[in-house]
Formats: C-alpha cells, structure tokens, sequence
C-alpha cells in the first residue's frame, strides 16, 4: 500500500508556491509520491479565461520532470468536460484500489471545501493535508478541521509552511512588466512562457 499525494490545480501557471506545497506534503507525511492533475475546465474559474490546456500541461510536466516521485495525470483533461475533484478521486481510486490518497489543499480551500460538489465524497476517498502559512488564523483553522473531522468523519492534517506571497494570477498579470515574476517560477516554465509569449496583455 502507497501513500499517495494528489495536486489538483488550474496551473496558469504552475509556480515555486505548489512546489514547495508539494515538498513539503511529500515529507512531512512521507507520502511515495505525489500526483499533479491539471484542471480541464474549472468550475469555479469559468468566469475568466484559462490558458490553452496544452500549454498547462507542459508547464506543470517541465516543473516535475526533474523530480522522481512526481508524476502528471491527464485523468481531468482526458475526462473533458467540467472538473469535480471528487469524480477525480473516484477515478484514481479506480486505479490505486490498495492505495490512500493524500488530497493536498490551500488553507482557503479547506475554509471553503463545503461548496465543492459531495466533500463527503472527498473527505472518504482522500486524507486532506491543508497547508497553514504564518499570515494564516490557525486557530480559525484548526477550528474548521474539527469541525469537518465530526461532521464528515474524515481525516484532515495541517501542514505549517512558510509565508510565500506568490500567485498564478499575480505572476499572468505582471509577468512582463515585473523582473522578479519570473523568479517566482520554475526556471523552465518562466522560459516558456516567454518562448510561448503566454500572458501577455
């Protein structure tokens, strides 16, 4: 049995900030590996434009290409249509039926997971790792995991992560006009978006 972590994301684009989300959910619950899943289409981000699918999935196989216990999934993308991470996780169990599932969150996400679609759903095919940055109300927190823990009988981990003011939005909107953007990034993913001329205004 492996224990596995899962890294759902829109990744427009992927940046330092889920990499080192990923590192640190990979050691500190030694998990085997961890699994990236590009969104095909967000429902909760149908509202703005996503970049091109391809280029996502590029940009997230060039961030993990160097790290052997990362591994990118089409599952999202293949299945088409709007992506619901619990069809996803029903999907992947499928495939890892031995296996247990690591779903690793933003601190917002775990304050928000009850409007996903069934987080019952969710909270019985995955453990929810949820990372806690200094600038975060961890008592607020910590709070919100009991109480998901009693309703749901689920199981929720924090993870304590250093404060990273990154963000995908911040990094489309400012990529060209900000020489520190691109530090932000993965070297090869901050070349192609240049080589790709992505996100530019």
């Amino acid at each position: 049995m492996s224990k596995i972590g899962i890294m759902g994301g829109t990744y427009d684009p992927i940046h330092l900030g889920h990499m080192q989300l990923a590192e640190q959910a990979l050691t500190e619950q030694k998990l085997d590996k961890i699994i990236f899943v590009p969104n095909h289409v967000p429902w909760m981000k149908k509202e703005r434009h996503i970049t091109e699918e391809n280029h996502r999935l590029e940009m997230v196989r060039l961030a993990i290409e160097d790290h052997p216990d990362y591994e990118l999934s089409l599952v999202e993308v293949e299945a088409g249509g709007d992506s619901y991470t619990y069809q996803t996780l029903e999907t992947l169990k499928k495939q890892y039926p031995e296996d247990v599932f690591y779903l690793i969150l933003g601190a917002d996400s775990l304050l928000s997971i009850e409007k996903w679609v069934h987080p019952e759903k969710i909270m019985e095919n995955a453990v929810i790792l949820a990372a806690v940055r200094d600038d975060c109300d961890k008592d607020m927190l910590t709070k919100q995991a009991h109480y998901l823990t009693d309703k749901y009988h689920g199981q929720i981990c924090l993870l304590d992560m250093p404060p990273m003011d990154i963000s995908s939005t911040k990094i489309r909107n400012e990529f060209y006009d900000n020489s520190g953007i691109p530090k932000m990034l993965p070297e090869k993913v901050a070349e192609y978006i240049r080589q790709n001329h992505l996100y530019c205004s």
